[in-house]
């Protein structure tokens, strides 16, 4: 009973408290230190569900509101009855779901006057976590709802679902994606953690994005990605306009941190502002500019920390075509060396980013094996073979991996001298299943692979001078397709080919959440390959030829080269 009261308490708090909420917020940055913005508590009207409102539809509405967090839920509180009203806690986090039903749940024996149960079900599209992470989950979801006729006629709801379900169409109006940025595996770039929030009021997506870039990585890429922000220092004052139109970030002392870091702490702070704001930013410590000679910082300020994880826009690419390498223009011309002339049987290949040097899969009796060494000269043979590699793909520009015969995750680092070969701890992402390709990040964060038909991506963490694949999450497509191929698009999107003759190419977002079509216009199955160059250009390959677009709407276009059907483009990576 002490429980029950409390709870009652505390919701009628929070509902008093949310009334009050923007009277709190200063206007101005003055020194005083803040509250983290709480998404439940915002003011915007909710109304109850409409009157005469049938059960079925009435559990139907419930899942549509139950995205919203303003007042404590109370767009979704509404539909309970009073006392479940007043009771009602939903757990942190959320289940989003799709093709939502419902229907009248049989019962074994006759049911009072006035009282209904709902079946609900639906699809499951995947969770928000505590952290604004999403993560996938596939399967029905399925539960029964009790429902009650009140004194006024109305229908209300009298045992909600155990956690809280919303519908995917009502939770993409209520939030939206911002990439939050951290570092690079090296340090020495930033790279987006994708985070859903709140998109209203617009006034204060500043703050919560800051709070959730002071807070740290998300939960699945905290051994991948690193930040420059010491622990423990938070925004010290409300993340405002000031008069001249600027966004102030005022943060807690840093300690001592060398310069260097000071600008990294303003790469993630200015990256990770731009997608909810346009102004610029400046930024603070305690008060004072954190960097004296940059007071206000646009991202053209700050291209070098974002460049080091682009594509190379002046490099053409290259292809595989008769076992040998050529130029990816409309000369097709072989490169220099051995690569190029047919001396290697190449049967597949990847150029750094810096466009250096060359790692080739190429024929030996029996299988194949791992070459690698500078762009047009002779590429030394490595201790790794097999019956079967996955195209090369690179971390860096002294750092290449692979997939050999399905299964091993190999990684060749360059000495100095020569190439030596180490193991990748890939056990959590194959699970005893087969990689038919494997694509890093250029950022080096994260791997794309293609496990039995799937999707899966995982976090790559250096541990101890070991490298292992960490967190592996399947993004399952909700079309039933067999992925073949996948490739990195931007850092926060993958396109990924398919077996399918109606959906034969998707872009995906790196968390599975959305998955977008490309039209299959002028494309025929088999794709045997796809690639992506500067400018986010998808290059896909057919029997009759390499085809481009640049849109999932756009049709799919011939590439002007003079290269057949049957070769493997790529681009540095």
């Amino acid at each position: 009973m002490r429980v029950r009261f409390a709870r009652r308490v505390a919701v009628l708090v929070a509902l008093l408290l949310s009334v009050s909420a923007c009277a709190s917020i200063p206007e101005s940055s003055d020194p005083k230190a803040v509250k983290a913005v709480d998404e439940s508590n915002a003011t915007t009207p909710v109304t109850p569900p409409p009157s005469g409102t049938d059960p079925l539809a009435l559990v139907r509405s419930f899942v549509d509101s139950a995205a919203a967090p303003e007042s404590n839920h109370e767009a979704a509180r509404l539909h309970l009855t009073l006392p479940e009203r007043l009771d009602w806690g939903p757990p942190p986090g959320l289940l989003i779901v799709d093709n939502v039903d419902t229907i009248p749940a049989p019962q074994p024996v006759p049911l009072p006057e006035g009282v209904q149960i709902v079946g609900l079900q639906a699809d499951k599209v995947g969770r928000l976590l505590p952290d604004s992470s999403f993560v996938p989950e596939v399967g029905e979801y399925q539960t029964q709802v009790r429902v009650e006729r009140q004194a006024d006629g109305q229908w209300r709801i009298a045992t909600p679902p155990p956690e809280l379900v919303a519908s995917k169409g009502s939770f993409s109006t209520v939030y939206r994606p911002v990439p939050i940025y951290f570092l690079d595996h090296d340090s020495t770039g930033v790279v987006p953690d994708l985070r859903y929030v709140v998109s209203q009021p617009a006034s204060t997506l500043p703050r919560r994005v800051i709070d959730l870039l002071t807070s740290g990585p998300s939960e699945g890429l905290r051994s991948s990605m690193h930040t420059a922000i010491p622990g423990g220092v938070h925004p010290k004052t409300n993340t405002t306009e000031a008069r001249d139109g600027a966004l102030e970030v005022n943060l807690t002392s840093l300690g001592n941190v060398p310069r260097e870091t000071r600008r990294l702490i303003a790469a993630q702070v200015v990256f990770t502002l731009q997608s909810v704001s346009s102004a610029r930013v400046r930024l603070k410590e305690e008060g004072a500019p954190l960097l004296p000679d940059a007071q206000d910082l646009r991202p053209t300020d700050l291209v070098p920390y974002e460049s080091d994880n682009l594509a190379r826009p002046d490099l053409p690419g290259l292809a595989v075509v008769d076992e040998r390498l050529v130029v990816l223009d409309r000369n097709a011309q072989p490169i220099p060396g051995p690569a190029g002339s047919g001396e290697y049987d190449v049967v597949r290949a990847g150029q750094s980013p810096d466009g250096s040097q060359i790692a080739a899969v190429t024929r030996r009796p029996g299988g194949v094996v791992l070459r690698v060494g500078r762009y047009g000269a002779h590429l030394p043979e490595l201790p790794t073979v097999g019956a079967y590699m996955s195209k090369p793909t690179w971390r860096g520009k002294s750092e290449v991996w692979t997939v050999v015969d399905g299964h091993d995750v190999v990684r060749a680092l360059d000495t100095g001298n020569s190439w030596v070969p180490r193991q990748v701890d890939a056990h959590e992402l194959t699970g005893g299943r087969s990689i038919t390709d494997l694509r890093l990040s250029r950022d080096g964060t994260r791997v794309a692979a293609v496990v039995d038909g799937q999707i899966v991506v995982a976090g790559v963490s250096d541990q101890d001078g070991r490298v292992v694949l960490t967190r592996p999450i399947a993004l399952a497509s909700t079309q039933g397709v067999r992925i073949t191929g996948v490739e990195w698009l931007e850092n926060e999107s993958l396109v990924a080919i398919t077996d399918s003759n109606t959906t034969p190419v998707f872009e995906v977002s790196v968390d599975g959440f959305r998955w977008v079509p490309y039209t299959a216009a002028n494309l025929g199955q088999p794709l045997n390959a796809v690639t992506v160059a500067s400018g986010a250009r998808v290059i896909v390959a057919d029997r009759s030829g390499l085809w481009e677009s640049r849109d999932t709407d756009d049709v799919w276009s011939l590439l002007q080269v003079p290269i057949r059907g049957g070769s493997i483009p790529f681009f540095p990576g």
